[in-house]
């Protein structure tokens, strides 16, 4: 049984990029398991980093609780399964993601990528790279579906 995991942001690419899971698994025998991670933010100072909440935690919670349930739906709907698992994890999403991947045994991650510019991925960092560098099995990253026809 092929076992997948999800990682979703609950940007507009990660819709995407569950719609587009729901399409390739539908039908297939699956261990499906849709991850989202509430990124930590840590500041750097004289006495070492510390942690800075840039939202309510327990709104994210709520909002995140949210999100699994309809991306589970979702792919249950799509005929996705037996199995899917929703978890919720607070730190380093590419870390939390590679470690949930490999405490699963995955066979596939899939996620999508924010899109950012060479600056931005630069101060911030891209997850989607990172995961793809340093994962142990197959990455598929989905990319912004734009509207060509203008």
């Amino acid at each position: 049984m092929l076992k997948v995991l999800i990682a979703l942001d609950g940007s507009e690419i990660a819709d995407q990029t569950l719609g587009l899971a729901a399409q390739l698994l539908a039908g297939q025998q699956t261990e499906t398991t849709v991850l989202h991670v509430i990124p930590r933010h840590l500041v750097y100072g004289k006495g070492g980093p510390v942690v800075l909440e840039t939202y309510d935690p327990d709104e994210e919670r709520v909002h995140t609780e949210a999100l699994l349930n309809d991306a589970a739906a979702r792919l249950q709907q799509a005929g996705v399964g037996p199995s899917i698992v929703k978890e919720l994890e607070v730190g380093d999403p590419a870390g939390l993601i590679l470690a949930a991947a490999e405490a699963k045994g995955a066979d596939l991650i899939i996620l999508g990528s924010r899109g950012l510019n060479a600056a931005q991925r630069f101060l911030l960092g891209s997850v989607s790279n990172k995961v793809v560098t340093h994962a142990h099995c197959a990455v598929l990253v989905a990319h912004p579906k734009h509207d060509h026809a203008s």
